[in-house]
């Protein structure tokens, strides 16, 4: 009977959890409007920086993020993935791997490229792709 009760009290504490987070979101999400790529474009350095890179990872963040009030969550490139998202490490690593594949980027010798764990923000994990060297041929 005691497991019972754990496994219940349990079950609560995560859906309580989970929808805390989801109403937090929710209210980012309103404050910020519609999601607008442009205002997050022009966050970045945009003829030194690879667009298809920042369109990627605005793409997977929304993705991530999901939708509220049947609008993708409106990312800014200020956006922490662990403060605001409370992303875990290995979503992010995902999104990093997904996105370097897609776009033919080498994820091999990560600890070379300046911004090796200093990705805090989504603009850092731009900056981290764009300096990682493509894929050869």
């Amino acid at each position: 009977m005691d497991y019972v009760f754990l496994l219940i009290s349990a079950i609560l504490i995560i859906t309580a959890s989970i929808l805390v987070d989801h109403f937090r979101l929710l209210k980012i999400a309103r404050s910020r409007g519609k999601a607008d790529i442009c205002g997050y474009a022009r966050s970045f350095d945009f003829r030194n920086t690879n667009t298809k890179i920042m369109r990627a990872v605005f793409n997977e963040i929304q993705d991530w993020a999901g939708r509220y009030d049947g609008a993708p969550f409106p990312v800014e490139a200020d956006d922490s993935f662990e403060s605001l998202y409370r992303m875990d490490p290995d979503d992010l690593d995902d999104i990093y791997y997904d996105i370097a594949d897609e776009l033919g980027i080498g994820t091999h010798e990560p600890e070379r490229n300046p911004y090796f764990n200093r990705v805090k923000t989504v603009k850092d994990l731009v900056l981290f792709l764009h300096e990682q060297p493509l894929k050869p041929s």
